[in-house]
């Protein structure tokens, strides 16, 4: 087999890749309480023997829910919602795999993927990591995102369907994959690691419904989002200026999703920077990267450049956006400020709840850098001062290291998988 190349990685799907690196992919359709179905991707090494009930990328397959058994048989219903998600066949008792590995979760930042922890390719990106270390490796796909845009009476082009933030992603969509994850292996317990906004939806369910801290044994926040009063991103400061037009945008021009991802626009973003020169790929890589994610690094290897667009970015909510934006601005980790008037009806009071993070019981460890524009360390030690149960609070060794390298720093396992398996490995 020729080996494959970037170009060839970036129009692959994340089971595609996974399958291309030499390890078992399955692909698992999750349904949510408030009918959202998440695709969640399952890492398992090669000499693994995958469960007869669950589905292979490569051949028409039957998905297990808890509930119900459902058919698809739409090679590419990973990247378009699709009507025979819907179909329901018979009711079933629910199966589990016993397995001795315990499964991992993890979960990616806005307008990102399952196909982040996976694009350094073997013994080097995250998932493969934590596979070759023994753990049961599942690749959350939130509500929105690429892999994500099925509905069971919405399509993405309404209105309704494009109406959550992270909050509803926190209080619905882990939630929802934690129970699928633990039925589905026979385990009580699972581990959770999150970057970015995904310790922001964890933060939120821990605070919403903290019965679920007692489903997982150890979270691990990368790069943690809460507070963001002190983020340092130029971008970013310009965007809060301008959420009010978003919101107006939003409401009055039918504008609901951000920065989708779609065929067309992978071939054009991965072949300008194939064959651009470098000065301008090394300029476009700063304005989207760097002016978000801090200066200075030289941990994104430019050749990636293709494949990473290939796969980023991967689609959010407007509200998604805007919620980041009200925390911004309102110097707080609270829920959706609608005004006062829809505030009063919906929460009670005029002004937005705070999330209560002393509910989270959950022992968490925290990995921060310097050079991370969006995780800023006085946002972090004052989230610290409210989490009851923090295990370790620890410092990326290299300077630079920014908000993107968590996902595709060239020397990431050095500088931090390989002390995440360590901490999973004692809790």
């Amino acid at each position: 087999m020729n080996k494959l190349t970037s170009q060839d990685e970036a129009h692959m799907t994340t089971p595609e890749l996974i399958k291309a690196h030499g390890y078992i992919a399955e692909t698992h359709q999750i349904w949510t309480e408030d009918d959202y179905c998440l695709n969640v991707h399952r890492v398992l090494p090669p000499n693994d023997q995958m469960p007869s009930m669950l589905l292979n990328i490569d051949a028409p397959h039957a998905i297990i829910d808890t509930k119900t058994t459902i058919i698809n048989d739409n090679k590419n219903s990973d990247l378009s919602a699709s009507s025979n998600c819907h179909r329901v066949l018979e009711t079933l008792e629910s199966c589990s795999t016993n397995n001795s590995k315990l499964p991992v979760i993890i979960s990616h930042g806005l307008i990102s993927s399952s196909a982040d922890w996976v694009l350094l390719g073997p013994h080097k990106a995250l998932a493969y990591t934590l596979c070759d270390n023994g753990f049961d490796v599942w690749l959350a796909n939130a509500r929105g995102n690429t892999y994500s845009k099925c509905h069971k009476y919405y399509s993405t082009k309404d209105r309704e369907f494009w109406n959550f933030s992270w909050h509803e992603i926190g209080y619905y969509d882990i939630p929802a994959m934690i129970d699928y994850v633990l039925e589905k292996t026979g385990h009580s317990q699972l581990y959770y690691i999150g970057h970015s906004q995904g310790t922001t939806a964890f933060y939120v369910m821990g605070s919403e419904r903290p019965e679920y801290n007692a489903k997982v044994k150890t979270m691990i926040s990368l790069a943690p989002i809460a507070f963001l009063s002190n983020q340092r991103s130029p971008l970013l400061k310009l965007i809060v200026h301008f959420y009010s037009l978003m919101e107006w945008g939003s409401h009055i021009c039918n504008i609901h999703e951000w920065f989708p991802r779609n065929k067309w626009q992978t071939r054009i973003m991965s072949t300008f920077m194939r064959n651009a020169p470098c000065m301008v790929t090394k300029g476009f890589c700063s304005c989207w990267f760097y002016l978000i994610a801090g200066f200075g690094s030289d941990q994104l290897d430019k050749s990636m450049l293709p494949l990473i667009f290939g796969h980023f970015p991967a689609g959010s909510s407007t509200k998604q956006i805007i919620h980041y934006s009200q925390i911004i601005i309102s110097e707080s980790f609270r829920k959706f400020d609608y005004g006062s008037k829809e505030n009063l009806a919906l929460y009670g009071s005029t002004q937005p709840p705070k999330y209560r993070l002393e509910r989270i019981k959950v022992p968490i460890a925290i990995f921060y850098s310097e050079n991370d524009f969006l995780a800023d360390y006085a946002d972090i030690q004052k989230l610290v001062t409210r989490l009851p149960n923090v295990i370790q609070v620890k410092k990326i060794a290299y300077e630079k290291f920014n908000h993107i390298d968590y996902l595709w720093g060239r020397d990431a396992r050095t500088f931090l998988y390989n002390s995440i398996v360590a901490i999973l490995k004692k809790f």
